[in-house]
């Protein structure tokens, strides 16, 4: 049997600016994916669906970070999978998860909304 190895760079000259960066499979750029998600929410528009949040991905990094820890992947990882240099920085959508299941169980909170709005903005 015979198998075939395919090699991928890891790592590029950049021509321009002359600096080594990470190799991309597909030259897919912020520009592309906003379009991509415009359309898509044209598309949703069209057969009547409406979001209460904007599309963007950002908005998908963070739904990705909270189904993370839904699924009861370990912080650790999460903080890799993202990218974080610091976990204060991932500790952030524990904040969230904590609130979204307090808001579940019908817990109360002394903090008024505006000022737990404001603690959660000053780290996301």
């Amino acid at each position: 049997m015979m198998v075939a190895t395919l090699k991928i760079p890891l790592e590029r000259r950049n021509k321009r600016t002359g600096r080594t960066e990470k190799a991309r499979i597909w030259q897919i750029t912020d520009r592309t994916v906003r379009t991509w998600f415009a359309e898509a929410v044209e598309a949703a528009a069209a057969d009547g669906v409406t979001f209460s949040v904007p599309v963007t991905p950002h908005t998908f990094r963070h739904s990705y970070a909270m189904h993370m820890l839904y699924a009861g992947i370990p912080l650790k990882v999460l903080q890799s999978l993202m990218g974080h240099k610091s976990i204060s920085s991932t500790e952030v959508y524990t904040k969230v998860f904590a609130l979204d299941v307090a808001a579940r169980h019908r817990v109360q909170f002394q903090m008024p909304g505006t000022e737990a709005v404001a603690m959660l903005k000053e780290r996301i």
